[in-house]
C-alpha cells in the first residue's frame, strides 16, 4: 500500500512538472530586439547586390554619409520633398530618429551615369516611433501623386519632375517618378519601408526607361538582412 502511494505521488509530480513546462513553453515572446546604430552599416547592400537588382555592372559606391540633407529652400512642399529626395531634414525632423547611414551608387561613376541608387537606413528609439514616421510619410506621399514639381535654383528652372501613383502596403510605400536631364529623362522609383525600429529609404533611377520596382526590391533586401 505504501509503495502504491509512493508511485502515485511520483506520477502526480511528473504531471505537475509537465504542466509547468508546457506553460513556460507557451509564454509569449518579448518584442523584437531593437536595431542599434552599430548595425546600420552592415544593413546596406553591397555594390554586387545592387548590380544584380539593377541588372547592370560596375556600380561604384560613394562614401557613406550620416547626416540629413535639407532642400526646403528648393522644395518647401513637404508632401513632395520626401519623394523628391532621400533623407530630408524637413521630412524627418531634428528629433525622433537616432542615426542614419546613406550611400549613393552609380554606373558609370560620372555625371553621365546610366544607373543610380541611393540606399539609406535610419533607426529610431522604438518600433512605434519608426511606424509613426512611416504612417506620416504614407499620408504625405498620398498628397503628391501624379504631381508636377517645378523647382528654380539661382533663378533658373531645374528639369521638370513628375510623380506617379502610390503603391502602399503595411510595411512599404513606393512611387515612380520621372525627371528631365540634359540628355533626356530619368526614370526612377522611390521606396520607403519600415522594419522593427528602422526606416529604409531608397531611390533607384535609370536613363534607359527600364526602371520598374528596383527601389522596392532594394528596400526589401535591406529589411530581410536586418537583425531579427
Amino acid at each position: 500500500m505504501v509503495r502504491r502511494l509512493a508511485l502515485a505521488a511520483v506520477g502526480l509530480a511528473l504531471v505537475v512538472a509537465g504542466c509547468s513546462s508546457a506553460k513556460q513553453a507557451a509564454a509569449p515572446s518579448g518584442p523584437p530586439p531593437l536595431v542599434g546604430a552599430n548595425a546600420l552599416d552592415a544593413a546596406l547592400l553591397t555594390p554586387g547586390d545592387v548590380n544584380t537588382i539593377m541588372g547592370t555592372t560596375g556600380m561604384v559606391a560613394h562614401p557613406r554619409v550620416d547626416s540629413m540633407s535639407d532642400h526646403r529652400n528648393l522644395l518647401p512642399n513637404l508632401n513632395c520633398l520626401g519623394i523628391w529626395q532621400v533623407d530630408e531634414a524637413g521630412v524627418y525632423g531634428k528629433d525622433g530618429w537616432i542615426a542614419l547611414r546613406q550611400e549613393l551608387l552609380r554606373a558609370p561613376d560620372s555625371d553621365a551615369w546610366r544607373t543610380l541608387v541611393v540606399q539609406s537606413v535610419v533607426n529610431y528609439p522604438s518600433t512605434d516611433a519608426a511606424r509613426e514616421f512611416f504612417d506620416q510619410s504614407a499620408d504625405r506621399w498620398s498628397k503628391c501623386t501624379n504631381h508636377n514639381v517645378n523647382i528654380t535654383l539661382n533663378d533658373r528652372p531645374l528639369p521638370k519632375w513628375r510623380s506617379g501613383e502610390l503603391t502602399k502596403s503595411d510595411t512599404q510605400l513606393s512611387i515612380p517618378f520621372t525627371r528631365g536631364n540634359p540628355g533626356g529623362v530619368d526614370s526612377c522609383q522611390r521606396a520607403l519601408g519600415v522594419q522593427d525600429n528602422v526606416v529604409i529609404d531608397v531611390q533607384a533611377c535609370t536613363r534607359d526607361g527600364s526602371i520598374g520596382t528596383q527601389a522596392a526590391t532594394v528596400a526589401n533586401r535591406i529589411a530581410a538582412g536586418l537583425p531579427h
